[in-house]
């Protein structure tokens, strides 16, 4: 029992700097796509905007600590992606998604939020999204301009990362161990979610809080959501939310 202790210690003291070692190297090699990274952290920017300038102000503590938990996941997501492990990168984005749809759901239901804080409650993500489909605030605007189906969508293709899908395993080709890897492939395929991810987000909260966005209202606010979203559905945005957001230069 001995040896065979020492004989992991062994492999322990040559895993550490080992994988310290690559993790530079891995991320040395991304350095090479700074561009697609300020684009992701460009889209980021417009969390913040939300929670500091609206957000905060008009729901509770509680149900925006959701939000600011959706914000960390995205940092975190762009973290992870900026090191090349890819598959934590996506798991990242799945619970910013659960976070943005859990705020909103306990913005309407201070019970069941009191209720989650002993452990006595625990939304599904179908089911607050169910609620949002049916929610006021989003009557009468299609799903396509609300973006839940698009939030939809991108919650079914991460969980097949969650879950281990075939096309989200990073050792499927390697035959071997892998904690990250600068392959730009995986690297475009993350930010193909997260740009469709922050878009959705966007446009659910431009949807859910378009009063407090109309006319001259939170413009800083408004141009940091013009850096999140498609500049084709700008003129969208304007017609049927009557929100007007400026084309990102």
């Amino acid at each position: 029992m001995k040896d065979l202790k020492n004989e992991i210690r062994t492999r322990f003291e040559q895993f550490e700097p080992a994988w310290q070692g690559e993790l530079r190297t891995v991320a040395k090699e991304l350095e090479k796509a700074e561009d697609i990274y300020f684009q992701s952290y460009l889209q980021l920017v417009s969390l913040n905007a939300w929670r500091a300038e609206l957000i905060a102000n008009v729901i509770s503590p509680e149900s925006a600590s959701f939000f600011l938990e959706a914000q960390n996941d995205g940092l975190v997501s762009h973290v992870f992606a900026r090191i090349g492990a890819w598959r934590s990168a996506l798991k990242s984005l799945r619970s910013c998604l659960e976070n943005v749809a859990y705020c909103l759901y306990f913005k309407d239901h201070p019970v069941e939020l009191t209720l989650w804080k002993t452990g006595k409650y625990k939304p599904t993500f179908s089911s607050t999204v169910e609620y949002l489909d049916k929610h006021p605030a989003l009557d009468g605007i299609d799903r396509s301009v609300s973006g839940l189906d698009m939030l939809g969508r991108e919650y079914g293709t991460l969980s097949k990362a969650v879950h281990g899908s075939a096309s989200f395993q990073m050792t499927a080709e390697k035959g071997s161990t892998s904690l990250w890897t600068s392959e730009l492939k995986s690297l475009r395929k993350w930010r193909t979610r997260e740009r469709l991810v922050l878009q959705s987000v966007n446009l659910l909260l431009m949807t859910f809080f378009r009063e407090n966005l109309q006319g001259a209202q939170h413009p800083q606010l408004r141009k940091a959501i013009s850096f999140a979203v498609s500049p084709a559905r700008i003129p969208e945005i304007k017609s049927i939310l009557g929100i007007a957001l400026t084309l990102p230069s």
